[in-house]
């Protein structure tokens, strides 16, 4: 059963199953997606055991950067180099199959295909 919690931001008031947003230990309204203060460590423990946990968007190009280790879309440097999204790393390893892909996802965006 998920816990439930009140948002107390103004214009939101829900009471609903909001989430815990692992990367910061914080909170999140699941409607108006704002932190949630005074929520306590045993009530942060508790939604990360019920796995009411937030769950991050990846990028179906990501790629895993061997330096930083963050998972993300690489971008294109000024030399039309492939280079980590994250800390602008160089050596990230993409075969050479997957790379024109990965050029097309980063000049396009991420669309859905309809």
């Amino acid at each position: 059963m998920p816990m439930l919690l009140n948002c107390d931001k103004k214009g939101c008031r829900s009471y609903d199953e909001h989430v815990l947003d692992i990367a910061t230990n914080e909170v999140r309204c699941i409607k108006c997606n704002e932190i949630i203060p005074n929520i306590s460590h045993f009530t942060k423990q508790q939604l990360k055991s019920l796995k009411q946990t937030k769950k991050s968007a990846k990028s179906a190009y990501a790629v895993r950067c061997g330096k930083c280790k963050v998972e993300t879309l690489p971008k294109l440097d000024a030399a039309n180099k492939l280079v980590c999204g994250s800390c602008g790393d160089v050596n990230i390893n993409v075969s050479k199959i997957f790379e024109p892909l990965i050029r097309d996802a980063i000049k396009n965006g991420n669309k859905d295909i309809v």
